[in-house]
C-alpha cells in the first residue's frame, strides 16, 4: 500500500512538470510572429537616455517590468536598479509608451544593459 502511494505521488509530480513545460511552450507558440520585434523597435526608438546616466559603473543591468492597458498604453512600470536617477528616467519614459501589439494586463519584462565606453 505504501509503495502504491509513493508511485502515485511520483506520477503526479512528473505529470505536473510535464504540464507546466508544455504549457510554457504553448504560450510561446501562441504569440504572433513579429510582435516582439515591433515592440522592441518601438522601445528602442522612444526610450532615450540623456547625460544623466554618465556617472554609471562600467556596466549595469536594469530589469524593467511593465504592463499595458486594453488600448496598449503602458500603465505600470518598475525598474529594478539602485540608481535612483536611472530608475526615475526609465519609468517616466516607459509610462509614455503605447505598445498596441502586447496583450493587456500581462506582466512583461525587459533587461536594459548599460555600458560606459
Amino acid at each position: 500500500m505504501k509503495q502504491k502511494a509513493n508511485i502515485t505521488g511520483k506520477l503526479i509530480k512528473v505529470a505536473t512538470v510535464v504540464a507546466l513545460t508544455l504549457g510554457s511552450f504553448l504560450v510561446n507558440a501562441n504569440t504572433i510572429a513579429g510582435t516582439g520585434n515591433e515592440t522592441e523597435k518601438t522601445i528602442k526608438e522612444h526610450v532615450k537616455f540623456p547625460n544623466i546616466i554618465l556617472p554609471l559603473k562600467k556596466q549595469e543591468k536594469v530589469t524593467v517590468l511593465f504592463t499595458t492597458s486594453e488600448n496598449g498604453k503602458v500603465n505600470f512600470v518598475f525598474a529594478k536598479t539602485n540608481n535612483k536617477e536611472i530608475k526615475s528616467e526609465i519609468e517616466k519614459q516607459f509610462l509614455q509608451l503605447t505598445l498596441t501589439k502586447l496583450k493587456a494586463n500581462v506582466a512583461y519584462s525587459i533587461v536594459l544593459n548599460f555600458k560606459t565606453i
